[in-house]
């Protein structure tokens, strides 16, 4: 197995992904197929999951012989997290398996003129043995489809989360309403289709749900993606966070909404 990322673009997306993936488990399990690698995991709580698929055509060079190298990774995000944050601006990054399946191997090369620092750099970290249960995940239409520029997107979930961290959400044909309430005041903000990039809602829908901003903060870790996030929220169905990576590539989110006025799900 040989991966190799050159291109800066994407070599900045996949450090946003596996730098911030801790946040939601310490480990995760890398299925490595001819079409490319795929990952899922589930936050400790069980409110919210991720699921994140890079296509072999997303890489510079994806290598892989089905018949003899290993089809899953199973890592320590922290560790991974810790190798990926010694990579230099220019350098880039291949990764690869030990014939025995026992350690990744993962390099960085190459030298930025203007960096003195950036010297070639080889890693290898064990791999875990995990035993994970891939969730299907529904695909079907939904209530709302709201789509917003990231940065405007997580500037107000962070100050939403001075007052509270319950997230009220209302939506109407031509509105949507973000509230945050707690016992040192509110905070009530009016989106309207001029503050977003799409809005659609189903005809004579009238949504109201509820979310945790914790759980909707660690969506926004991995803003630096995609300029746009997309999403979608549908009546007793978790609303769905999507960061689109091109060439059939996504980082995706599912967070369950609170079931109650007590703040429990």
């Amino acid at each position: 197995m040989k991966l190799i990322l050159s291109d800066p673009s994407k070599i900045s997306q996949f450090a946003v992904i596996f730098q911030n993936l801790k946040a939601f488990s310490e480990s995760v399990v890398i299925y490595v197929s001819e079409e490319g690698i795929y990952m899922q995991g589930m936050e400790s709580s069980h409110c919210s999951l991720f699921e994140s698929r890079l296509s072999s055509v997303w890489f510079d060079i994806f290598e892989y012989d089905k018949e003899n190298d290993v089809s899953s990774l199973g890592i320590n995000t922290h560790v991974f997290q810790k190798v990926i944050g010694t990579r230099r601006e220019g350098q880039t990054i291949e990764l690869g398996a030990s014939s025995c399946g026992d350690t990744l191997e993962i390099s960085f090369t190459g030298k930025n003129g203007t960096d003195s620092n950036s010297l070639d750099k080889y890693f290898e970290i064990p791999l875990m043995d995990i035993e994970e249960q891939i969730l299907e995940l529904e695909t079907s239409d939904s209530d709302v489809d709201l789509v917003m520029p990231s940065k405007k997107f997580c500037e107000l979930i962070s100050q939403l989360q001075i007052f509270d961290d319950k997230l009220s959400l209302t939506f109407t044909e031509d509105l949507v309403t973000f509230l945050s309430s707690g016992s040192e005041g509110s905070m009530k903000v009016n989106v309207s289709f001029d503050d977003v990039i799409e809005y659609a809602v189903a005809e004579d829908a009238s949504l109201k749900q509820s979310y945790s901003l914790k759980f909707i903060s660690m969506m926004c870790l991995f803003s630096k993606l995609n300029e746009e996030f997309t999403m979608a929220f549908s009546v007793n169905r978790p609303m769905e966070g999507r960061y689109t990576l091109g060439d059939k590539s996504y980082v995706k989110f599912c967070l369950a909404p609170r079931v109650d006025d007590d703040d429990e799900y």
